[in-house]
């Protein structure tokens, strides 16, 4: 290793970002694949548990990467840094404050709306999980979306972009790839195949989405967790059953806005050139 601490470009094997790609969309798609030829032949009914075994994608795709790079070392590496809790703690206040946030100005503005305070009996519940209470849906929450996507997209191929390419055009690069990896998803999931026009705002919510994670990544030390957590929190928000329309589309702009401003911030420091790549390992 060089005295920065990270790893140069000769000593890791080359390819991994090819690696990467090929084993998250093939876990995912693969496993999704039989649920897009049900639904297209008219027999799916209940999204069932594999959609969220397919979110696994992404974190097969970091350890298949890791370990081709540099084997069982460079997998040690990667663990250690991305899911590191030595960070500062504003970044667990951000994890966790950010949706809590959400929640009262997301169900405020509902409230307002209405007339009446949405009924907190279904915070959180999904017919993708029925009969779960929202504690439990908000683990499978954090270890499927959450620590499935999270450890392939900001765990693994932003940091591998940045030895690159500056943060805020590896964002991008991760959202585009982020954006086609849900493909599938628009040939069998309800909430995909009814958004019609709206697949604009999904796109412009999951770029900007892309930038705040990044930044919140970058500010954590490139460690996983505030964003494993705030993934997870979104979600729960967001894709509950009482969240379609007014709830989720709230809280979905302010993580727009946010985005942006993080976007201007990533910007200005790629072309200042202020911004290190990653450290690779501790």
């Amino acid at each position: 290793m060089t005295g920065s601490g990270r790893i140069p470009e000769a000593a890791a094997r080359r390819g991994g970002v090819a690696v990467f790609l090929c084993v998250t969309f093939g876990v995912t798609w693969i496993v999704w694949a039989p649920l897009v030829v049900e639904a297209q032949s008219g027999g799916l009914g209940q999204v069932p548990w594999t959609f969220f075994l397919g979110s696994l994608g992404p974190a097969c795709g970091a350890l298949a990467a890791s370990f081709w790079e540099g084997g069982r070392a460079e997998l040690r590496r990667w663990a250690r840094r991305a899911f590191s809790v030595r960070f500062p703690a504003r970044w667990w206040i951000a994890a966790v404050g950010m949706p809590v946030a959400y929640f009262l100005i997301g169900y405020g503005v509902a409230a307002v709306v209405s007339g009446s305070w949405p009924d907190l009996a279904g915070f959180g519940a999904t017919d993708k999980l029925p009969g779960l209470a929202w504690p439990l849906v908000a683990l499978v929450w954090v270890v499927t979306f959450g620590l499935g996507e999270e450890s392939g997209w900001r765990g693994w191929l932003l940091p591998a972009l940045t030895r690159r390419m500056p943060v805020f055009w590896a964002t991008l690069v991760v959202a585009a790839v982020w954006i086609g990896w849900h493909a599938p998803a628009f040939f069998f999931n309800p909430t995909y195949t009814a958004m019609g026009a709206g697949i604009v705002g999904w796109i412009l919510a999951l770029v900007t989405g892309s930038f705040l994670l990044s930044w919140m990544s970058q500010g954590a030390r490139w460690s996983i967790v505030p964003v494993l957590i705030w993934h997870a929190g979104f979600d729960l928000l967001t894709a509950a059953d009482q969240s379609a329309g007014v709830i989720a589309s709230t809280i979905s702009a302010i993580v727009m806005a946010q985005g942006l401003v993080c976007a201007w911030l990533l910007w200005r420091n790629a072309r200042a050139r202020r911004v290190p790549a990653p450290m690779l390992s501790p």
